[in-house]
Formats: C-alpha cells, sequence, structure tokens
C-alpha cells in the first residue's frame, strides 16, 4: 500500500468571544466570525460561503455544512487545470478556508474549529464531496481533496459527531495511525457499504494494478481502521462485487493448511490414498511427473504424491498441495499484513525465486514468488 507523508499547517488561536447580557450569549460581530462557537446567522452563511454540502450525522439529522473564508480573494485561471477539470478564466478563490454547521431548520450555524487545510477553491467544482451512509446509525462523510498524482487524489475525510464537524484519521490493522488523508480515484474513487465499511480505490503506477483498500468507521475514535485489502487486474476496474477480499481469503488458507485439506474441497486431505483421491474428484486435466512425485492437475490446484506415475497404485498418498495464486493478485506484504511475519523467508536458488513459509503445528503453508515484492505466483499446503 503507499502511504503519504503530508505536511500540516499551524493554526492561529482562536478566541472565545463571548457575551453576557441578562444570561443570552449575544452574537459576535461579523467580522469576528473565525472564533471558535461564534454562530452566524443563516442567510449571511448562505452569502459568505463558497461551498455548501448537506450531511447527517449518525441519527441521520441534517446538517449543511459551509465552508467560507474571511480573508478571501479572487482571480481567474489563466490557463486550463487538468485536476479539477477548470478552464482558463474560470473564478479561482484562496483564502484560510473554515466550515459552519446549520442545522436543519435553525436560523443560526455555528462556526467549527475542525482544520480542512484547504487554502484555495475554483469554480465550478466536483473535488470536494459527500458520501452518503447505507443505513441508521452511520453518518454521511464529507472529503475534502487535494491532487496527489495523476492517477488519484488525497482525501481528508469527516462527520459530523454531537452537532460538531469532525475530522477522521486512518490506522491500519493493529490501530497504528497511518495518516489524515488517503489515495483514491478522481472518478468513483471511494464507496460506502453496510457495516460502517468504506471502500477507497485508485489505480498504483508500481503495481499496474486497481488498489482497493476497505476501512471500518469507529466513530467514537474518530477513526476508519483497515479491515481488508484487494487488487484487480488493469482490465477489470470495476469494484470487486464479488467474491473475498485478501484478509478472509488468506484466513481461509491458514484454516486449509491447519487442517491438512485442500481448500473448498475438505473431503480431500493431506495422507489421502490416491485410491480414495480418485472416487471423489474428478478427472484431472493432465498428470505429470515432479521433482519429488507425481501431480495431478487441476484448472486451480495440482495435487501432489509420494509416489512417481509408474509407481503409483491404491496405497500412494497425497503429500502436497499446489494452488495457483496468478489470478489472485496477492504480493508478500499483503499476506505478511494479515498473517504476521513468517517463520522463514528467503531466496530459494535450487528452485529459483523466493519461498516464505509459515508452519501451523506440523504441516506448512509457503508462498512463491520470482522476485522481492513481486506477485505471488504459488502457494502450497504439505
Amino acid at each position: 500500500m503507499i502511504f503519504h507523508s503530508l505536511r500540516k499547517q499551524n493554526w492561529i488561536a482562536m478566541i472565545l468571544l463571548p457575551i453576557l447580557f441578562f444570561g443570552i450569549l449575544v452574537l459576535a460581530p461579523s467580522n469576528h466570525a473565525n472564533a471558535q462557537g461564534n454562530r452566524i446567522p443563516a442567510e449571511e452563511l448562505k452569502e459568505i460561503s463558497r461551498l455548501s454540502f448537506t450531511l447527517r450525522d449518525a441519527y441521520q439529522t441534517p446538517y449543511t455544512v459551509f465552508i467560507f473564508a474571511q480573508d478571501e480573494e479572487i482571480s481567474t485561471l489563466t490557463e486550463e487545470d487538468l485536476w479539477t477539470n477548470n478552464k482558463h478564466g474560470d473564478p479561482t478563490y484562496t483564502g484560510t478556508y473554515r466550515a459552519a454547521l446549520l442545522k436543519k431548520g435553525a436560523t443560526y450555524g455555528t462556526v467549527q474549529s475542525a482544520d480542512l487545510d484547504l487554502h484555495s477553491i475554483t469554480l465550478p467544482q466536483t473535488w470536494h464531496y459527500t458520501i452518503k451512509s447505507k443505513e441508521k446509525n452511520t453518518p454521511d462523510m464529507l472529503f475534502i481533496t487535494e491532487w496527489g498524482s495523476s492517477n488519484f487524489n488525497l482525501t481528508k475525510p469527516f462527520i459530523i459527531r454531537s452537532g460538531v464537524l469532525q475530522p477522521l484519521k486512518f490506522v491500519d490493522n493493529k490501530g497504528k495511525k497511518i495518516n489524515n488523508f488517503y489515495p483514491a480515484g478522481r472518478d468513483n474513487g471511494i464507496r460506502m457499504l453496510s457495516d460502517a465499511r468504506v471502500q477507497f480505490k485508485f489505480y498504483n503506477n508500481t503495481l499496474f494494478k486497481y488498489e482497493i483498500e476497505t476501512f471500518k468507521l469507529n466513530i467514537s475514535k474518530l477513526e476508519l481502521r483497515l479491515t481488508d485489502t484487494r487488487y484487480l487486474n488493469f482490465d477489470q476496474p470495476t469494484w470487486p462485487n464479488s467474491g473475498i477480499g485478501d484478509r478472509a481469503y488468506l484466513e481461509s488458507l491458514k484454516n486449509s493448511a491447519m487442517k491438512g485439506i485442500l481448500p473448498n474441497q475438505p473431503n480431500i486431505k493431506l495422507g489421502m490414498t490416491h485410491k480414495s483421491m480418485l472416487n471423489t474428484l474428478n478427472k484431472a486435466k493432465s498428470r505429470e511427473n515432479g521433482e519429488w512425485g507425481a501431480y495431478y492437475v487441476y484448472s486451480q490446484y495440482a495435487i501432489g504424491f509420494d509416489s512417481y506415475l509408474h509407481e503409483l497404485d491404491n496405497k500412494s498418498r497425497i503429500m502436497v498441495f499446489n494452488l495457483f495464486a496468478e489470478q489472485r493478485n496477492l504480493y508478500p506484504e499483503t499476506v505478511k499484513l494479515w498473517l504476521g511475519k513468517p517463520q522463514k523467508e528467503y531466496l530459494n536458488e535450487a528452485e529459483g525465486g523466493y519461498d516464505m513459509i509459515y508452519k501451523y503445528g506440523s504441516r506448512t503453508l509457503s508462498f512463491h514468488y520470482l522476485e522481492e515484492d513481486e506477485q505471488i505466483y504459488l502457494i502450497t499446503i504439505y
């Protein structure tokens, strides 16, 4: 996965100007609207704001997020902006942009202290946007984005919690902070799933594949925690609506190795006789001899025996399962992410390539790849 370190700016201290009159908080003057806790009339917000978004909290209460800057300056683009799809002459604004929240039905909005990390806006714009939640108890999300590369934007997410606009942070599967930003493709690069999950997709130039990460929203901790990964080939740019991600797939491989069974074929076990296997499986596509014995080859795997083809009899036994992994798009770092550190990882000069070994009791799960960090092409259970 790609992580990005981003420069953060220091905020000018916020000044709270409560003015009490007969026990009532009086509205501060509009030239002090950048103070935390200040209220601004709804009509004024509509006039001074450059952008606005409708956003619901976890209770599905709607708010309008107004984005404005009191130090705003205006100019026009002198050339086409390919990132934002803006043209020469489009108005562009610069300033220290802040947000104000206006609850539905309220006459005043409240200025927020959340750092938008936003300093320019060119109109018309589509690169700051909201994603609607799929279910109750999950809030909508606002994404403020900036240029990341030719393939993706860097997105900074916000939600409304307890009537306050709050930024979210990204953490890995162990809870360690990744960043406040995450990459997402410009066209349909983020989607919300059930169970408060959010998927991010972008094209990875290094691997020449689409990289997809799934995060789970934790409202109380204000974080998005990594829960799954997956890669898709260039000719498969759609979202992975079927099949399982890397996490569940690797966990199933681990369980199969511990039980000594062929994945998705629990009736085929290590130690099973040749005769029993023939009574259970369909005819193999081909048969061949390997270095240590015979193999029956099927479309997605091969089954190895303790005897060569000319020696096979009813008592010959299954010794190994070879799983063809090219279509799975697995990488060594992905395996380590979900299965942890392997017991062994080394260059296998005899076989050519690298082996990564996980031991589970008397059973072994092994991953094979030709070059460091290259895609895994073969998985073995023995």
